[in-house]
């Protein structure tokens, strides 16, 4: 069994205007790191957390980097008030914070992959046009099939987000995803609305920016999880870190499956679930899914003690280091 606690990471949507504000309440690290992540990604960090508004942050190739920051001075701070994550995990973007966090990847490189992923990202949601938009309460073979009939012609729909059993998100072209809102309110959704999002995130939309990854990816230095790490890509606990880099590469065209990782997470013997990044929309979709363990925010975390550790073999229970390798941006 792991240490009862698992942390995770959220992914863009997180971030929200004035989070700078709350970044600096994270201590002085945090600030490092804010100033290494503007030599590296070439953004005004600081300046856009602290003033940017909400549809200046919701470009990708500035809200990925915002998040990435934010978790990340958030797993420094709850370290250094004794936390010991005994599995991690994260939703999409928050994946490569997960990275950091299990020692299979350094600070550095995942602020220069992230920048990379924002810029394809956005490149590839200008070139083709899409949106997403949540489904609740229907079940999932009822949304696959309304994505089915959607996707006609040059039109797509797709389950972009397993989130929980009863939240799905689709993505797909503009036309394809109002489809598939009227049909599913039509079939009794709960909830079917169109997100605040500039493209098809983790659609076949997203293959220009698949293709942009291929070298920095592949060019990347990855390790072996030193604690265990479940990608939200498979759902499923990682042991061979090179095989995985193809998960990595193609996460931005698959779902995320947030549905199987937080089961996972919990047959691995977690029972704390930290949500260490901005927000709070990991607890929510974890108690649907973990209800007799609890979800914390960073905040949360931060005003308790931690979890006393519940290692078996196999399993680490200490620190990870964490390099520092200053190699600056990635082409």
């Amino acid at each position: 069994m792991i240490t009862t606690a698992a942390f995770v990471f959220p992914g863009q949507g997180s971030q929200f205007p004035g989070m700078g504000h709350e970044l600096h309440r994270l201590g002085t690290q945090s600030r490092t790191l804010a100033r290494r992540a503007e030599e590296i990604t070439g953004l005004p960090v600081t300046e856009l957390m602290t003033h940017a508004d909400a549809a200046t942050l919701a470009d990708p190739e500035i809200a990925q980097v915002l998040v990435l920051v934010w978790s990340l001075a958030a797993l420094d701070r709850l370290r250094k008030a004794g936390w010991r994550p005994g599995a991690v995990a994260g939703h999409s973007l928050g994946e490569y914070t997960a990275l950091v966090a299990c020692g299979s990847l350094d600070e550095d490189t995942a602020l220069s992959l992230v920048s990379c992923r924002g810029k394809a990202m956005a490149q590839a949601a200008r070139d083709r046009r899409g949106t997403m938009a949540a489904v609740v309460g229907l079940p999932a073979r009822t949304v696959q099939a309304l994505c089915r009939r959607a996707s006609f012609g040059t039109d797509v729909a797709v389950v972009a987000n397993w989130n929980s059993p009863r939240q799905l998100v689709v993505a797909g072209t503009v036309n394809a995803i109002e489809h598939v809102i009227d049909a599913a309110a039509d079939a009794g959704a709960l909830r079917a609305r169109k997100l605040t999002v500039g493209g098809a995130y983790h659609s076949p939309l997203m293959n220009e920016a698949r293709d942009s990854l291929r070298e920095p990816l592949a060019a990347a230095p990855l390790s072996a999880p030193r604690i265990p790490f479940v990608s939200s890509t498979t759902g499923r606990r990682i042991t061979d870190i090179e095989a995985y880099r193809a998960d990595l590469l193609t996460q931005v065209i698959s779902p995320v499956r947030w549905s199987d990782t937080v089961p996972t997470l919990a047959a691995l013997g977690a029972d704390v679930y930290v949500e260490a990044g901005p927000g709070r929309v990991l607890g929510g979709l974890g108690r649907e899914m973990a209800r007799t363990a609890r979800h914390l925010t960073t905040w949360d975390a931060l005003r308790q003690s931690p979890p006393p550790a519940r290692t078996g073999a196999g399993d680490l229970g200490h620190p990870v280091p964490v390099p520092h390798l200053n190699q600056g941006k990635m082409t």
